[in-house]
């Protein structure tokens, strides 16, 4: 139902940076838009199924919010979010003020019909060779399966009244489907273990790296703590296969001239035998920081962090991340931060209280300040109040959202105000698996830039935001993983974020 990308499409710089040119705009913003970012959202509202109303007004996600925040869960209200319009639901009577009226033979995905004061579709494309049916997405008050929004064939034009038949409409400005591959800078390997490569290989280009870090590419809790090692020796995060390291990060040891390679985590995370076949490599010494679990793994890295930190210059400066050990986003979108910085990583234990682990972990690294990464859901308030207890009010914070991708945000905003990290050039990694951002965090460090999260089918509404207000400097962003992790979708609305198409 959509089409592909077309091979020529030139951009300019975005004039009204004010603008939300993305998938995943949550405040209606009338903006660019391609035929594959209208269908993404119309599909997103589809795969919600979300309840028919007049008077509720969601977001994207479909999370119910204040009037001006999202738009009218009614069949208009469907078509204005499918077209990110900037008001939260244009009626049946006004979509037209947005859209030039076209005919029956110029319908495209991403098109509309509308009945004058009856119903409103988003159209997905023809069911058939004849033309006679077509794909209906809509938001309806008796759609096939109940109340609410949905996806059916229907024959065209559609069970309009006689006295107010459908009419196509095309939203002013729509483009075909972009071109992205201009705009973005593509880090990807066929797999997670050569995009890791990819990434090291972005940040190392020369080579010339002393010491690399080992991290299992199959499972994170070991993993987490492994950007600020990384940040103190000068090197890359590689990942490895549980049982047998893969020859293309053999090679890239090899080519960065290493002597000593790091792995972090004990034997079921990275075997004894990936360990051997590290030390067996030319010139290259392998060692182990390890604990008995997740929390004394996540203990030992940061005390091996701030040894190594403080044999260079300026040594280790106090600050450590304290967060879940339960969950890996919160850490990875801090990890260009404790890259760049060399901020140990500590994790904590859900409950109450900080563990007596991460307790122990800050007291030997003497940190002297703790920035706390998530929600109360993720890390309690009686951890935090511990924290602040041991090393006072004013030297704990915390950065957090109500999701992941909030508080990812927020961690990216901390670390371009106070760790000397730019837009230019942004990683921008799926926040659903931890692979590829836990190698692009510390390629993100290497090239002075940020890690931000985003949903693999759609888009981070903050993170278009801030694309877009700073689209003069933001260059290219470098997209961590193949189209299979981050959808083409995605790519595009960087690329409209960053720019804006003309003919």
């Amino acid at each position: 139902m959509v089409r592909s990308p077309r091979p020529a499409a030139r951009f300019t710089a975005v004039v009204a940076l004010t603008l939300v040119m993305a998938l995943g705009a949550t405040t209606p913003a009338f903006a660019a838009m391609s035929r594959s970012l209208v269908m993404a959202r119309a599909q997103r509202w589809v795969d919600l199924v979300i309840p028919y109303s007049q008077t509720t007004y969601r977001d994207l996600d479909g999370k119910a919010v204040a009037y001006g925040s999202g738009y009218r869960t009614d069949c208009s209200g469907f078509v204005s979010m499918a077209w990110n319009t900037f008001k939260p639901g244009y009626s049946t009577r006004t979509l037209s003020q947005t859209a030039t009226r076209i005919t029956k033979e110029a319908l495209q995905p991403g098109d509309a019909l509308v009945s004058y004061n009856y119903h409103a579709v988003i159209f997905g494309g023809w069911a058939n060779v004849e033309r006679t049916h077509f794909y209906e997405y809509q938001m309806g008050s008796a759609v096939s399966d109940g109340d609410g929004t949905g996806m059916k064939v229907e024959w065209y034009p559609g069970p309009a009244p006689k006295d107010s038949p459908y009419i196509p409409y095309r939203l002013n400005g729509i483009t075909e489907n972009i071109d992205y591959t201009g705009f973005i800078e593509p880090i990807e390997g066929t797999d997670r273990y050569k995009t890791a490569v990819a990434a090291s290989r972005s940040a190392f280009t020369t080579g010339s790296a002393g010491t690399v870090v080992i991290a299992s590419g199959e499972n994170w809790p070991d993993a987490l703590g492994a950007s600020a090692l990384a940040g103190a020796v000068g090197g890359p995060v590689l990942l490895t296969k549980s049982d047998a390291l893969p020859s293309a990060v053999s090679a890239e040891i090899a080519r960065l001239g290493a002597t000593e390679a790091i792995v972090v985590g004990g034997e079921p995370a990275v075997s004894a035998s990936v360990f051997r076949a590290l030390d067996a490599l030319a010139s290259v010494s392998a060692t182990r920081v390890a604990g008995t679990d997740r929390y004394a793994t996540s203990a030992r890295i940061a005390e091996e962090t701030v040894r190594r930190a403080n044999l260079r210059t300026g040594g280790y400066t106090g600050t450590v991340f304290v967060t879940t050990g339960a969950n890996f986003p919160d850490a990875l979108a801090a990890s260009p931060l404790a890259a760049k910085s060399v901020w140990p990583i500590v994790l904590t234990k859900p409950g109450d209280g900080l563990s007596h682990e991460a307790s122990a972990s800050i007291a030997k690294i003497r940190a002297n300040r703790a920035l706390v990464l998530g929600s109360a859901s993720a890390v309690s308030t009686s951890t935090e109040a511990d924290l602040k207890a041991s090393l006072g009010d004013e030297h704990v914070g915390r950065l957090a959202g109500y999701s992941r991708y909030d508080t990812g945000f927020e961690i990216t905003k901390y670390g371009l105000a106070n760790c000397g990290l730019s837009i230019e050039g942004a990683a921008i990694a799926t926040g659903a698996n931890f692979p590829d951002a836990l190698a692009g965090g510390v390629m993100a460090a290497r090239l002075n830039t940020v890690l931000m999260l985003t949903p693999p089918g759609w888009l981070s509404a903050n993170v278009a935001d801030l694309l877009v207000q700073n689209a003069a400097t933001a260059g290219k962003p470098r997209v961590l993983g193949g189209t299979t992790v981050l959808k083409p979708i995605v790519r595009e609305a960087i690329a409209l974020a960053v720019g804006t198409p003309t003919e």
